[in-house]
């Protein structure tokens, strides 16, 4: 299914939406859902406010409720895709790309979905434009499949190319299942996930107990996946949610100081100017 949605300001997107009224639920074992983003809006990601840029992507097992919203009209493409030729799959993208692999496989909870971006070049975009052109062909039967099959793995594979640059992090909502056998990727994203979730008061104790390691453990893999310390994964991480407040929402920053895990003001105001070179009322008053 391929549906495009023009002219809104805002809409909330789940499962549901991927099917028409009068057609039955009828995913499969490689269902796939995805959200292409047409025209630059933001949307509610992670629980936390986000802006994205023309052509990214945000995908998933089964949707989730996210809400998708501008100021400006702006479209998206719903995409429903339903893999009968799991050989081809599996031959061409799964076992290259474990952050692939636990999309098909692992990403059957609910809530779990990844966003894409830096995606401008558009040839992810154009990737599905042919898909679509097959999907809406009129004609069934092994070799429409087969050919749909090679066409949807063309799609992911260039999705998946510098896929370390183009996964948003603190955007993506990863599998909280098992931690210790998933790839890395995954593995950075669920790292990503709690460390959001529990931004104003984590320690690195409490997130090594969390996810079953031993303190020093994680310390050593926080470096070797993020190449950061966890105090320094910490401060980036804490002032990229207070940009993001900043920018999207009323708050004061006052609030958005406390939200973000800071004792005081004034040391929100030093760690944020030492990130980003502004205060946070200079960086406000330069996004609107």
């Amino acid at each position: 299914m391929f549906k495009e949605l023009e002219g809104i300001d805002r809409i909330e997107i789940s499962h549901d939406s991927f099917f028409d009224n009068n057609s039955e639920d009828i995913s499969s074992d490689f269902h796939l859902e995805l959200v292409e983003v047409l025209y630059p809006c933001h949307a509610v990601l992670n629980k936390l406010p986000c802006q994205l840029a023309a052509y990214d992507i945000v995908i998933s097992r089964k949707f989730p409720r996210l809400e998708f919203f501008n100021k400006e009209p702006f479209s998206l493409r719903l995409v429903s895709l339903d893999f009968k030729r799991q050989a081809v799959l599996d031959m061409l993208t799964m076992a290259n790309n474990g952050l692939v692999h636990d999309i098909f496989k692992d990403l059957d909870q609910a809530e779990s979905y990844v966003h894409y971006t830096g995606l401008d070049k558009m040839i992810c975009h154009e990737g599905l434009n042919f898909c679509q052109r097959i999907a809406e062909a009129g004609e069934d039967g092994y070799f429409v499949d087969y050919e749909l099959s090679l066409a949807c793995a063309g799609f992911l594979t260039e999705l998946s190319r510098h896929y370390h640059a183009r996964v948003r992090l603190d955007s993506s909502r990863f599998p909280s299942g098992n931690v210790h056998y998933t790839n890395s990727m995954t593995r950075s994203g669920m790292i990503m996930n709690y460390l959001v979730a529990n931004v104003q008061d984590v320690t690195l104790e409490r997130m090594a107990q969390h996810f079953g390691y031993q303190p020093k453990y994680l310390s050593r893999l926080i470096r070797q996946l993020f190449d950061q310390t966890f105090s320094q994964l910490k401060t980036d991480t804490r002032v990229s949610i207070s940009k993001s407040l900043l920018e999207l929402t009323t708050k004061s920053i006052e609030e958005i100081s406390e939200n973000v895990g800071y004792p005081t003001v004034s040391s929100y105001y030093r760690a944020f100017k030492e990130a980003t070179g502004l205060t946070p009322s200079e960086y406000r008053k330069g996004m609107r």
